[in-house]
């Protein structure tokens, strides 16, 4: 019998392999097969998209990072598809001329059903409701977001900001904004002036973070949307116990609005003066017995969430972009000091004069958008959406942040440019922050004065400086922590700390000795520059998996960076083995190519000079002079990623104390004793502005290391330094630059080329060694003012200039007013 139904649940367990699992496979290559560039697929089994940004947030420390690179590399993309979690396929549409035809076709769709627990308190709401009943709410909620009654809105959040008494210490700028406006949305639309009820949005929205958190919870996002159990159909004994805990808070936040209901209608029956609000009309529309109060509490619900938790999550980003980038700070705060010179000064109507603002608040929406991607919505019949058909009860949504960073619409789009909104763009719905069509968002206009009022009270009390992960504010040295965006994960979770710049705090955490953990381990230890401790964690990771490609990759990056790029090569060759499709990892190994190619290139130049050297003969009154240049020894070359740049000198420093060095926003100084009272000295004026606070030079065993911290870490350095003239450049490493006295720049990797073909016609005339047998040859059939003319200018160039010209030779002084123009940024000095 036991067997029986072994074999029972074997079977049962074998068909949901084959329905969730391996059915969307053939259907998502049918789509690529049959459209081609125009569609892009993504699977991962069962949780399909949930599973890319789980990966990204863990590995890229941006949710969101392959779907910006997806449309960056096909700009005809219309469409991107995956699995979805009923073993069909979902739609996330990229194209705008498909957005539109379904912003103006509400009525073909519905929105998907399935969020844990929303049939409890906001399934009801005008954010999922369909058809009539959101037609009534619609029209029932519309007359109170006039334009008069959001004035009035903008006066009262300045007075709760006026209100505000910042103190000296640490300040949690989300919780900040969070109190601000929840008590300005209970004001406005409740009329309330109890601080429970003020203080019940943001326990609301502390409820709504954790119900998000279930979304990383595979089984109960399976048990929730897959299967559709939700708290109605749920048996208890399937919740976890933090559900249940949040089931117990929110029945909690019900009653008390349940309480405000009561009494507002027990003010109404007694003819009792009350507020002409939102929470007015609906009590009088429950006493007309249009709605419940079921459906007025869920609309409480969903104006609590969306008046509060959105704007405060979109001004903390509004937030980080103006730390992250002090000169457009600076331009904003110059519009607004222009038109308003004192925050009590502000007339609602002076915001719509603020054109840069608007600029700004459109520029971070793209970058920082709160809303990745519009609700998922269901067909409800066969559709045809341009060339594409979605079938009936097909999943798709509208996603926002592809567009946002689609090349054809939005020129260099990883670049923040708050300029770029001063043309209009070429397709409106490219760009819908507030969604669009008829069911646009009813607050649209609420939360940008909201936004704009908030902004300009930042701006003109308090200069935002990133430092450290957090803003400080330049009064009374307030700091305010803020997050990157998205804020999904608990400060308790190692990868949201990795996320936001605290590592110390997210090795305290990582605790376990599994793969996972150890991997993730090392990327903290490799940010707080313990490279050794990050090897040793990886190789432990490799013991306990030895056929996962993760720890080969970050241990080829981490060997890269510190100068071993053989060994970074042999671990980069085996991640690619384990993983042949990583693309990461084959553009890893490429600058790995190039950097050796490069480096025997300059061991190659280095030793034909000194070869040369020594087959010039000896001239007693000749004085020599060893030359430290970018031919010679002290030959240094840069690297960068997305965050850094960075520049390794190849020379031993026995005492570290005698490396002197200074950042400045655009310019490093360098220099340390290489023999004798002589210095090694860089000068540089960088290619864009750095980070000089976090910026850092150390001494290795065989040589100096100098990392600096980008300042815009979208822009791709082309070089170190700034202004330099165009030449041909190998990546990763500058090419070797020859002195020379001449003024006319000369293209010397093609010269070589030239020279060399020209000795490989000529290889049977000058042997095995043709470059030194030319120059004996030379040497030997020269008459007397030739050989003189290659002794002296060799010698006294320091093997850096060979002429066989006599007479332009004798009147040349190279030691002195001829000596060769050494390579930009560095010096020439005489040794000895």
């Amino acid at each position: 019998m036991n067997w029986i139904i072994l074999s029972y649940l074997g079977y049962i367990i074998l068909v949901l392999i084959a329905y969730l699992v391996i059915a969307p496979i053939p259907k998502l290559l049918y789509y690529k097969i049959k459209y081609g560039s125009a569609v892009d697929i993504y699977y991962f089994p069962i949780i399909g998209l949930i599973g890319q940004i789980i990966i990204d947030l863990i590995f890229r420390q941006d949710a969101f990072y392959s779907q910006k690179r997806y449309v960056l590399k096909n700009n005809k993309l219309k469409l991107h598809i995956s699995n979805d979690l009923k073993g069909g396929v979902h739609f996330s549409l990229v194209d705008p001329k498909l957005k539109k035809q379904v912003f103006f076709d509400q009525e073909s769709y519905k929105k998907m059903e399935g969020m844990p627990f929303a049939d409890t308190f906001m399934d009801q709401g005008l954010l999922f409701q369909n058809g009539k009943s959101w037609h009534q709410s619609r029209t029932m909620l519309t007359k109170h977001f006039t334009y008069q009654d959001l004035l009035v809105m903008v006066e009262t959040l300045k007075q709760e900001c006026k209100k505000l008494q910042l103190k000296d210490g640490p300040i949690d700028i989300l919780t900040l904004l969070k109190q601000l406006t929840s008590t300005t949305i209970t004001k406005t639309f409740f009329g309330s002036e109890n601080t429970d009820v003020s203080d019940l949005g943001v326990e609301v929205n502390k409820n709504m973070e954790k119900m998000m958190l279930f979304f990383l919870n595979p089984l109960i996002v399976l048990r929730c949307f897959a299967l559709k159990l939700n708290k109605t159909t749920t048996p208890s004994f399937l919740l976890s116990s933090g559900e249940k805990a949040f089931l117990r808070e929110l029945q909690a936040q019900k009653q008390r609005i349940i309480c405000e209901i009561d009494q507002r209608i027990k003010k109404i029956k007694e003819n009792q003066t009350v507020q002409d609000n939102i929470l007015t009309t609906m009590c009088k529309e429950i006493m007309n017995n249009n709605i419940t109060k079921e459906e007025a509490i869920h609309q409480y619900f969903t104006l609590l969430i969306a008046g509060i938790d959105s704007t405060s999550h979109v001004v903390k980003n509004f937030c980080y972009a103006l730390a992250l980038y002090p000169d457009v700070q600076n331009r904003l705060r110059n519009e607004i000091q222009s038109i308003i010179q004192q925050f009590d000064d502000l007339k609602p109507q002076q915001l719509s004069q603020l054109k840069l603002l608007d600029n700004f608040i459109n520029e971070t929406y793209r970058h920082y958008t709160a809303v990745p991607s519009l609700f998922n919505r269901i067909a409800l019949k066969d559709i045809q959406l341009g060339e594409f058909v979605i079938q009936k009860g097909q999943s798709m949504d509208l996603n926002m942040m592809m567009s946002h960073f689609d090349p054809s619409i939005f020129e260099n789009p990883l670049k923040f440019d708050i300029d770029r909104w001063n043309s209009p763009l070429l397709d409106t719905y490219s760009f819908t922050p507030f969604s669009a069509g008829p069911r646009n968002c009813i607050g649209q206009h609420l939360a940008t004065l909201e936004m704009k009022t908030l902004l300009v009270y930042l701006i003109l009390n308090f200069n935002l400086e990133l430092n450290s992960g957090k803003i400080v504010l330049g009064l009374a040295n307030i700091f305010l922590s803020i997050e990157k965006y998205q804020q999904i994960i608990m400060s308790s979770n190692p990868y949201f700390l990795i996320l936001h710049h605290q590592y110390e705090q997210a090795l305290q955490l990582l605790v376990s000795d599994d793969y996972e953990t150890l991997v993730t381990k090392s990327l903290a230890q490799y940010h707080l520059g313990k490279y050794d401790d990050a090897l040793s964690t990886l190789d432990k990771a490799i013991q306990l998996s030895s056929d996962r490609f993760e720890a080969y990759y970050r241990k080829g990056l981490i060997n890269f960076i510190s100068g071993k790029i053989q060994q970074s090569q042999l671990d980069l060759q085996k991640s690619l083995e384990l993983n042949p499709q990583h693309k990461e990892t084959q553009q890893q190994l490429l600058k790995c190519e190039l950097e050796l190619k490069n480096t025997k290139l300059v061991q190659t130049a280095q030793e034909k000079i000194i070869q040369q050297q020594k087959e010039v003969p000896q001239n007693s009154d000749a004085q020599r002079t060893n030359i430290y240049s970018a031919s010679g020894k002290l030959m240094y070359k840069w690297y960068q990623t997305d965050l850094k740049v960075g520049i390794e000198i190849h020379h031993a420093l026995p005492n570290s104390a005698d490396l002197k060095y200074q950042f400045e926003k655009q310019k490093l100084q360098l220099s340390f004793p290489i023999q004798q009272a002589n210095n090694f000295e860089l000068d540089l004026d960088l290619f864009a502005e750095i980070i000089p606070e976090t910026s850092k030079a150390k001494v290795g065993l065989n040589s100096i290391e100098i990392i600096m911290d980008k300042k815009d870490k979208t822009l791709n350095w082309s070089t170190l330094q700034k202004k330099v003239e165009e030449q041909s450049q190998i990546p990763i490493m500058e090419q070797a630059s020859y002195p020379t006295s001449s003024k006319k720049k000369k293209d010397w990797s093609k010269i070589d080329k030239e020279i060399e073909e020209d000795i490989n016609k000529h290889k049977e005339e000058y042997g095995e060694d043709p470059l030194n047998s030319l120059f004996k040859q030379i040497y030997q059939n020269g008459d007397e003012n030739t050989r003189r003319a290659m002794i002296k200018s060799m010698q006294t160039s320091g093997g850096t200039v060979l002429s066989t010209n006599w007479d332009e030779v004798k009147t040349k002084d190279y030691e002195k007013k001829d000596r060769p123009s050494p390579p930009k940024g560095q010096e020439y000095k005489k040794l000895g």
